[in-house]
């Protein structure tokens, strides 16, 4: 039918010519932004999507460039604990110095001065070193977290302990008696034999015993065998070091101190070797022992003992390095006299009887191991620390016999009268508790066994330490026990960086082992925190890994695709063109509808 009201030819091209052109302004508008979701419109599901994937990006970088930050923090602590390291490498350096006899007491001050200097520039870096205002090494800087992940709890601890020198240096526990203390505990006298005080030291191990250790790395029980000494009782903690993280080491040292009076020495002395080497020594003044120094040293290569002197010169320190037992006797002296402290009283002792003795209550037993504590009632033959073998004994009164159980003679006025004897006790735990602990858990002192008669000489055994950077327990598995102690359990104690003094050789020695555990110390420190900065290298890269994976994610939600895009606009562009052609001629078509008019 021909009309003119009803111009559908017309409304058929607008309406294309009207999508052509939603069409080309879409393309437009990608094409301008590069977005493919520009409004919610777009893709509503899409937008949601991409939200997420933006807010996870910016998250990632977030978390890398916390974790970047960390790093820097990271290496801040580890520069400033290298300098650090570098000056306890001085402070060995000069301790090791100060050790040797070669120096005088005013070079000694002299190193100590440095000392306090480097002392005093430890504490500086502690207290000055910080990260953006933050202080690092002070003991402030614990337990913090270093964000870096996008979640909460996807954190990084980190925390560092105070290095200054308070905190710094070796934590070590000893027994009651102090292992250096060997002041009027190294006793000779007329003794001829070193059997006697041989068998007698074997019979301080003559029971073997078990020890369960507890260590950082886990729990193992060391075997010590019946007629073990020193050296065999660290070796069996040794032997098991693998396992518990605990090492022992054993060390014997001796005093010889307080001559009165210069005279001729000749003794007998036994280290390492099966066989006693023999020491002569002319002392022309008691205020320098170095005649009876070098004797000593001169027979070194044999018993592996070496002699310095005291600061003062009058006095001597032994050391048997290997922990072999250092072993006295046939001391004869000519043309002096000798100080109680470096003499076992031998006058009276004509004849092998044994007085009785009373101590009320004293529940010893015969055969039982005694030692002499030493009372104002002193007793002729008779030093303080001997030990000694009950003999005869009854509730309130026993004998003394030498530790091979032979009768002899003390004088005095010890007979009848209260003297403190006690017997040798066991030790039934001993715990460690702090970082790079020290357990010394052989009795410190020096053990004079046997008698002051004419078939006895004087033993000094070694002293075996437990160490371990972190926390142990020693826990003796049998009755029999080698070790002596206060109480059963016993803590740790810090020897402090601060405290170190070189101005001494027996305080440079010492302060070896206090640099030793702050040199252990700080490369803990260094070496758990070289830990993290390669765990947070590994962090950041993963980080960065995610985030490029999660934008090429967003990338085909959110970009426009150009190809697709340039050719949906050519498209329209060319429907755009059409759909106005079809839209003219719509409109001239309804012209010929004018003709019939005209006729």
């Amino acid at each position: 039918m021909t009309s003119i009201n009803s111009d559908f030819m017309s409304q058929l091209a607008l309406r294309s010519l009207g999508k052509s052109s939603n069409m080309m302004t879409q393309a437009m508008e990608r094409l301008s932004t590069g977005k493919r979701i520009n409004s919610a419109a777009d893709d509503a599901a899409g937008l949601g999507i991409a939200t997420k994937l933006k807010a996870q990006v910016s998250s990632l970088n977030a978390a890398s460039r916390n974790t970047s930050d960390a790093l820097a923090l990271i290496g801040t602590i580890d520069g400033a604990l290298e300098e650090s390291q570098e000056i306890l490498l001085r402070m060995r350096e000069l301790a090791v110095q100060s050790s040797s006899d070669s120096n005088t007491g005013t070079d000694r001050t002299f190193i100590q001065d440095e000392i306090n200097q480097l002392t005093a520039e430890l504490n500086r870096i502690s207290s000055a070193t910080e990260f953006n205002s933050v202080k690092l090494l002070d003991g402030t800087y614990n337990d913090k977290a270093i964000q870096i992940g996008t979640g909460p709890n996807q954190t990084f601890k980190l925390g560092i302990n105070a290095t200054d020198a308070a905190t710094l240096g070796a934590y070590e526990m000893q027994t009651t008696t102090e292992a250096n203390d060997h002041d009027d505990h190294l006793a000779l006298g007329s003794v001829a034999s070193h059997s006697a005080a041989k068998t007698a030291l074997d019979a301080l191990y003559a029971v073997g015993a078990d020890y369960e250790v507890k260590g950082s790395f886990g729990t193992k029980t060391a075997n010590v065998d019946a007629g073990a000494d020193a050296r065999d009782v660290a070796k069996a903690f040794n032997l098991i070091s693998g396992t518990t993280g605990v090492s022992a080491s054993v060390v014997t040292r001796a005093k010889i101190s307080s001559v009165t009076s210069g005279g001729t020495f000749s003794f007998t002395l036994q280290g390492k070797s099966d066989t006693a080497s023999t020491v002569n020594a002319t002392i022309s003044t008691t205020s320098n022992l170095t005649e009876l120094k070098d004797a000593i040293n001169s027979v070194s290569g044999s018993t592996g003992i070496t002699a310095a002197l005291t600061e003062d010169l009058s006095g001597i320190n032994m050391v048997q390095n290997e922990g072999y037992d250092i072993i006295i006797g046939d001391l004869s002296i000519t043309g002096g006299t000798t100080h109680s402290a470096v003499a076992v009283k031998t006058d009276g002792l004509t004849g092998a009887s044994s007085p009785t003795l009373t101590q009320a209550g004293h529940g010893f037993q015969t055969g039982d191991l005694v030692k002499y504590a030493g009372t104002t009632t002193a007793l002729d033959g008779v030093a303080d620390n001997m030990i000694f073998k009950v003999a005869d004994a009854a509730t309130n009164t026993f004998k003394l016999h030498d530790i091979n159980g032979n009768a002899f003679t003390y004088g005095g006025n010890g007979h009848a009268t209260a003297n403190t004897f006690t017997k040798v006790n066991v030790m039934s735990v001993s715990t460690v508790s702090k970082n790079n602990s020290t357990g010394k858990l052989e009795d410190g002192k020096i053990t004079v066994l046997g008698s002051a008669s004419a078939n006895d000489s004087m033993a000094i055994v070694g002293q075996v330490s437990l160490s371990s950077h972190k926390a142990f327990t020693v826990s003796p598995q049998d009755a029999a026990n080698h070790f002596n102690a206060a109480t059963t359990t016993e803590t740790a104690s810090l020897l402090q960086i601060g405290d170190v003094d070189v101005s001494s050789q027996l305080g440079a020695t010492n302060a070896l082992s206090v640099i030793d555990g702050a040199i252990a110390m700080t490369s803990e420190v260094r070496s758990e925190i070289g830990a993290a900065n390669n765990r947070l290298e590994a962090t950041a890269d993963n980080l960065s890994n995610i985030s490029v994976n999660i934008q090429r994610s967003l990338s085909s939600v959110e970009d426009a695709n150009f190809a697709s895009e340039t050719s949906a606009l050519t498209k329209a562009q060319i429907l755009q063109q059409a759909a106005t052609s079809m839209l003219a001629q719509a409109n001239q078509a309804k012209q010929s509808m004018l003709v019939l008019l005209q006729g």
